[in-house]
């Protein structure tokens, strides 16, 4: 017999489709999403909900439903910005303002959504209180740490958490409708960085006046990848490198400074600390070395998404009701991408998980790609995933 939770969610798939589809035409950007949080507080509306938040941390929205029993407060989370990437899916419903949803946060959005609506119904058996958080500013990394402290986490005090990211982000291996879950860190530290190098500005004519930044920079970005090498030869899961270098306007003259840009990925909290630590020492030498000098800035330190073990074990026994064994896949190897959700996870016992939505015909593009899309056949099942766990977590 199909679960009932499921049987509900595919009732309402013709509303979470539509839903996904109108915020995917649509898209803003980090903190701007004015006309998303509108849509958002409409929709919530519209399926009953009455204590409904605009404006949380800029413009977040928030939504509480309280059961009918005593019990905890659950949050779930749902990311709801886009990318400033010009779509060429060739959808009927693509967006047409330069910017795209092609990470998924539609159908985030959505099937929270949906969660939502399966839960107004379903008040009388619900336990506590299910407070939903509709968090822009994901890409760039601020809207969860904006939301916090505008206090999201409280009045009611959220006693858990629980997110989910759509697409085909953590490997090949996984089909549409897998679910992939793991009790260890879901995303890693991310850490992005640029040095600006100072030397002394001449004409080539003249090259024994002049120090050169260039020659600083080169060789803090080929540092940077022996630090890595040296890494992984020790054990270590660790993805860096220097993806911008910028200086010069002439090719005879030595420029006054030059700059690079780049990121720094792994897991282990300590040992990423470290390597940041070695990497800005290993700066500050090579600039000296050429009688030089280093500006060092961060300019994303986002930590990993920390999985509660007890949260984690609730979960697979909650999905594995709506969805049979072959689809309920532990992760191997979690992506080495950022998520800010884990700010959350450092404050609340929470749960994140993967959720994979190739499309059913057609190539499969990569997240942050102009092609990408995902199934929409899959987003009844996000939003019964959702809602069960809301229901029987606490059983």
């Amino acid at each position: 017999m199909k679960n009932r939770t499921l049987t509900e969610a595919e009732a309402l798939r013709g509303k979470i489709i539509g839903w996904r589809r109108a915020f995917h035409q649509i898209p803003e950007l980090q903190g701007e999403t004015v006309m998303t949080e509108a849509l958002i507080a409409e929709t919530l509306h519209s399926v009953g909900i009455e204590e409904v938040r605009t404006g949380v941390g800029g413009h977040g929205v928030t939504a509480l439903i309280r059961g009918a029993l005593p019990g905890k407060c659950l949050a779930i989370r749902a990311d709801c910005d886009a990318l400033p990437i010009r779509e060429e899916t060739g959808l009927p419903f693509a967006s047409e303002n330069g910017n795209m949803h092609a990470c998924g946060h539609d159908a985030h959005t959505a099937m929270a959504l949906g969660a939502a609506a399966l839960l107004w119904a379903r008040k009388a058996e619900l336990r506590g209180t299910v407070k939903f958080i509709f968090q822009p500013y994901e890409e760039g990394g601020r809207g969860a740490l904006s939301m916090i402290r505008d206090g999201v986490l409280t009045d009611p005090k959220v006693d858990a958490m629980i997110a989910l990211h759509i697409g085909n982000i953590m490997g090949v291996e996984y089909e549409s409708g897998d679910v992939v879950h793991t009790a260890e860190p879901a995303s890693a530290n991310i850490y992005g960085f640029k040095a600006v190098f100072r030397g002394k500005g001449t004409h080539l004519a003249n090259l024994s006046d002049g120090i050169n930044p260039l020659f600083m920079a080169s060789r803090a970005a080929l540092r940077l990848e022996e630090l890595r090498l040296e890494a992984l030869k020790a054990g270590e899961r660790v993805a860096s490198a220097v993806t911008v270098i910028q200086g010069g306007t002439r090719n005879n003259i030595v420029p006054d400074t030059a700059e690079i840009q780049g990121s720094i990925r792994s897991f282990d909290r300590e040992k990423h600390k470290a390597f940041i630590a070695r990497f800005q020492e290993e700066c500050g030498r090579i600039a000296a070395e050429y009688g030089g000098s280093v500006f060092y800035e961060t300019m994303t330190d986002v930590p990993c998404t920390i999985n509660d073990p007890k949260l984690h074990r609730r979960f697979t026994e909650t999905a594995s009701r709506i969805i049979s064994p072959e689809h309920m896949k532990e992760l191997k190897q979690a992506p080495l991408m950022g998520e800010d959700y884990a700010y959350f996870s450092e404050l609340v016992p929470s749960l994140y998980f993967y959720y994979c939505s190739k499309p059913a015909d057609g190539p499969c593009y990569p997240h942050h790609h102009p092609k990408f899309d995902i199934s929409e056949k899959t987003l009844p099942l996000g939003a019964a995933l959702f809602t069960e766990f809301a229901l029987q977590w606490q059983t």
